[in-house]
């Protein structure tokens, strides 16, 4: 074994997925990557709240712009999840790889383990609300039915 893939959400579970990953990661002297996933359908969704304040008032081209700023704002917010998790990493003394993809969570993930030739998926058994979804029960359901990889479920 030489290649871990943690899928974190930013959730307590997902936090306790990174520890139980910290532990075999470095017992087993495992290169690590974390990675999170999240839909592109949340990527170009404008805040309802946002968007009936100003759609009547915007042309088409000022509301794609506000797409395109949501889109690049959830990115970074996105990206502070990987950087906090992999930080977990790093204090422990190990290198980790950070990887911020869109797509559907499961499929993203299990894509990812088997082109990069993971040995191992650890994920958490639940995540995040139905709003911030990624690591719900039925995703890291369908990670563990669909993976070609192993896969560790956190409870």
């Amino acid at each position: 074994m030489k290649k871990i893939l943690v899928a974190v959400d930013g959730s307590e579970k997902a936090n306790k997925a990174v520890k139980k990953a910290a532990e075999v990661a470095e017992d087993l002297k495992l290169d690590v990557t974390v990675l999170h996933v999240f839909n592109d359908s949340e990527s170009t969704q404008i805040p309802i709240n946002k968007f009936n304040e100003v759609a009547s008032y915007l042309s088409a081209e000022s509301l794609q712009k506000l797409k395109k700023e949501h889109k690049n704002n959830l990115e970074d917010e996105r990206q502070k999840i990987v950087d906090r998790e992999a930080k977990f990493f790093e204090e422990q003394g190990m290198e980790v790889e950070k990887v911020l993809l869109y797509g559907d969570p499961a499929d993203k993930v299990c894509e990812y383990a088997e082109e990069n030739d993971f040995d191992l998926i650890v994920v958490a058994d639940k995540g995040r609300g139905k709003v911030e979804k990624f690591l719900l029960g039925s995703i890291s359901d369908k990670i563990v039915r669909h993976a070609k990889t192993s896969v560790m479920v956190v409870k």
